[in-house]
């Protein structure tokens, strides 16, 4: 069963740097991280509730998988996000059967400097890129209180200044709505939400939503609607989302991908004078209902929205 969203991953060119910024800046707090044996990877790790964030580099080009360095040449930000199973092989097995193109399950592992080290199981749809569209399936090698110990780096994970609870859902930018509407439902088994406007966060976008097991994650699926904005201006990943014809001009540059990641937070008050301590950037929307938009250029061009849910 695929019970919730397990990470969201970020590249980034800089990862010291990358960090300090997630942690000095937004309050998120770094707590763990190693190198990918053989992959040309490092990473840093931010354990948000059951949900982890991945801020993560090439540090051995010629061992690094193509789209990485293809994807890492257009700009900083999301690279994929990875949706957790508590059981692995009959998922795949569920998959297969439903004409669904799975590869693995295959066997990774991250070492930290300590030289301890854990895995996991992973399972790719299509294609086992991880700078691709189609999320992920894994399945940790401990769970619960355990995995997130050994994620933050066989530590209790460390509460966030900036107030964060939970990844609440992931974004994936698509080109025509119920198309992909269709195709998710069908590769991932999951049912979708009625299609609805995203007026409410001030976003030029029609939604899904496909919800988890959990019952408090889900992914979307986010397409510009028909009379979405269309004139020409900064086309990079890192553009900020709720400017006009900005979705329309992430498609364009990025392709279908994830495009943005929503953060509750326990008050969005706090939050916000954190941010304002710090010298963050971000829109704040009051009507129907609060929620803000932190600057790309504060996060890695990783587009992020907070939330307070009650």
């Amino acid at each position: 069963m695929l019970t919730g969203i397990d990470h969201v991953i970020i590249g980034v060119k800089d990862l010291e740097r990358a960090a300090a910024l997630f942690r000095e800046q937004l309050g998120l707090t770094v707590s763990g991280g190693g190198r990918h044996p053989a992959a040309g990877t490092a990473n840093r790790i931010i354990v948000i509730g059951d949900t982890y964030l991945e801020l993560i580099t090439v540090v051995a080009p010629d061992e690094a998988q193509p789209s990485m360095l293809e994807r890492l040449a257009k700009g900083e930000g999301y690279w994929n996000f990875a949706l957790s199973s508590d059981a692995l092989e009959a998922d795949c097995q569920r998959l297969q059967a439903q004409g669904v193109p799975v590869l693995g399950p295959t066997r990774g592992e991250l070492r930290a400097a300590d030289g301890r080290s854990r895995s996991w199981l992973r399972a790719d749809i299509e294609r086992s890129d991880l700078a691709q569209h189609y999320p992920f399936l894994i399945q940790h090698d401990s769970s619960g209180d355990e995995r997130r110990f050994r994620l933050a780096g066989w530590q209790q994970p460390p509460a966030h200044p900036l107030g964060a609870v939970r990844v609440r859902s992931a974004t994936i930018a698509v080109a025509e709505l119920e198309e992909a509407r269709r195709r998710f439902s069908h590769m991932y088994g999951l049912e979708t939400s009625a299609p609805h406007s995203g007026e409410a966060e001030h976003w030029e976008a029609l939604l899904t939503a496909l919800p988890l097991g959990n019952g408090s994650q889900c992914f979307e699926l986010a397409a510009p609607p028909p009379l979405a904005s269309t004139e020409d201006a900064t086309t990079h990943p890192g553009e900020f989302l709720p400017a006009p014809g900005s979705l329309r001009r992430y498609l364009q540059v990025v392709g279908e991908s994830l495009c943005r990641m929503t953060l509750e937070v326990s008050d969005l008050a706090t939050a916000r004078r954190y941010l304002d301590q710090q010298g963050v950037s971000y829109s704040l929307y009051e009507q129907p209902q609060p929620v803000l938009w932190i600057h790309p250029s504060f996060t890695c061009g990783a587009s992020i929205v907070l939330r307070q849910f009650t």
